[in-house]
């Protein structure tokens, strides 16, 4: 079975403990693979959702969809920590950039030219900047969120993908306690960091970057899901597996409705590092529950074959879908409608988005992979992750 790797999707046979064993049939985690479908959908909304509907209130909820990306990033570290073999960092790093960059490559070409004329350029220094994925270093808006907006994410991800040999080892050296007080110290900062920052007065633009953007500060989040996958390794389990996710649902629900009622009632929105951290215990409670099924061999909802078909196109499905819609949108095949109207438009737009992800899934994105996989960099040891 196989497991993927937050938007790249990456491909992993899990084991049922820390090192894969002869006698042992693999595992996979189907259910997460499941799960990014509704993360990257999640996203979709918060880009283009308000666009579909007459209502505040459901665009106000929509624009809280930006939280599919901290599971995407918790869910990456997860993913990593418990499928990785130690071996050779270039080749790990090789992997990545294979899995990563091409179809990122691909759409920001597309930015750059058929969409130059609608989505924001960043300049000459911007332009090598997302090429290289390097765009979330800069603290200019124009350049973060330049040509493709939705890659600075991928600019953070190379970033984990960067650390994680050496993080890996440390935390192999931990058990219970050392990954609770890991986790502890790892919230704290995610929790003091912005806070010291409102404290001294920093301009809320900085505060965006430095919070929501800078990769040093979302790779919180995927040390969070590497102890989380070390706790896992080391035994935790959840004893009742249905109740944990419906409470996780339920929890992530009313922060969702907590949060659209606060901005509906105050005109104010809560800022991101803390919605984000609002979100990040449901996730985690969402992940160690698919987790904990997959590796009981439950058979799922989440597990079967349309949504994991679904979450392996996800990662093109977050890449494609606002360019896709700034063509279609310029061709005036959208409008605010609202109502039934609204949402027979937004279903419509998002079976087109899905169609075109899985054309470049199996079309470009694999085959260009396993292509740039087949190049000798860092052979010197056998890694996959």
């Amino acid at each position: 079975m196989v497991s993927t790797d937050t938007f790249s999707g990456e491909s992993t046979v899990l084991t049922t403990g820390t090192r894969s064993a002869p006698n042992q049939p693999p595992c996979r985690l189907d259910t997460l693979t499941g799960m990014r479908f509704f993360a990257a959908l999640a996203v979709v909304l918060c880009h283009v959702g308000g666009q579909f509907t007459g209502a505040q209130s459901l665009t106000v909820l929509a624009s809280y969809g930006y939280i599919g990306v901290s599971f995407f990033f918790m869910l990456s570290g997860f993913v990593l920590t418990w499928s990785s073999k130690r071996g050779n960092g270039r080749r790990f790093l090789w992997m990545r950039f294979c899995r990563v960059w091409p179809l990122q490559f691909l759409l920001t070409m597309v930015a750059f030219t058929v969409l130059a004329a609608q989505e924001v350029l960043p300049g000459p220094f911007g332009h090598v900047a997302e090429i290289l994925l390097l765009q979330a270093w800069s603290p200019q808006q124009g350049v973060y969120f330049g040509g493709n907006g939705v890659s600075w994410s991928l600019s953070c991800e190379m970033f984990f993908y960067l650390l994680f040999p050496f993080v890996a080892p440390l935390l192999d050296r931990l058990r219970g306690k050392g990954l609770l007080c890991t986790a502890a110290a790892t919230v704290a900062v995610l929790v003091a960091a912005p806070l010291a920052a409102d404290a001294l007065h920093a301009s809320a633009e900085t505060s965006y970057w430095l919070f929501f953007i800078f990769p040093p500060y979302r790779f919180g989040e995927f040390l969070l899901g590497m102890v989380l996958a070390k706790a896992v390794q080391h035994g935790l389990r959840l004893p009742r597996v249905g109740p944990a996710a419906l409470g996780a649902v339920a929890a992530l629900g009313v922060v969702l409705l907590s949060l659209t009622a606060f901005t509906l009632h105050t005109g104010s929105t809560v800022d991101r590092p803390f919605v984000a951290l609002l979100a990040l215990p449901p996730f985690a409670l969402l992940l160690l529950a698919g987790t904990t099924s997959d590796l009981a061999g439950r058979s799922v909802w989440l597990n079967r074959r349309l949504p994991v078909r679904l979450g392996e196109w996800s990662f093109a499905l977050y890449l494609v879908h606002k360019p896709l819609f700034l063509v279609t949108a310029s061709w005036g095949w959208w409008g605010q409608a609202g109502g039934l109207t609204g949402l027979v438009g937004f279903v419509g737009f998002l079976a087109l988005a899905l169609s075109l992800a899985a054309l470049l899934h199996h079309a470009t994105e694999k085959p260009i992979e396993r292509y740039l996989r087949r190049w000798p960099v860092g052979m010197g040891h056998r890694v996959e992750a």
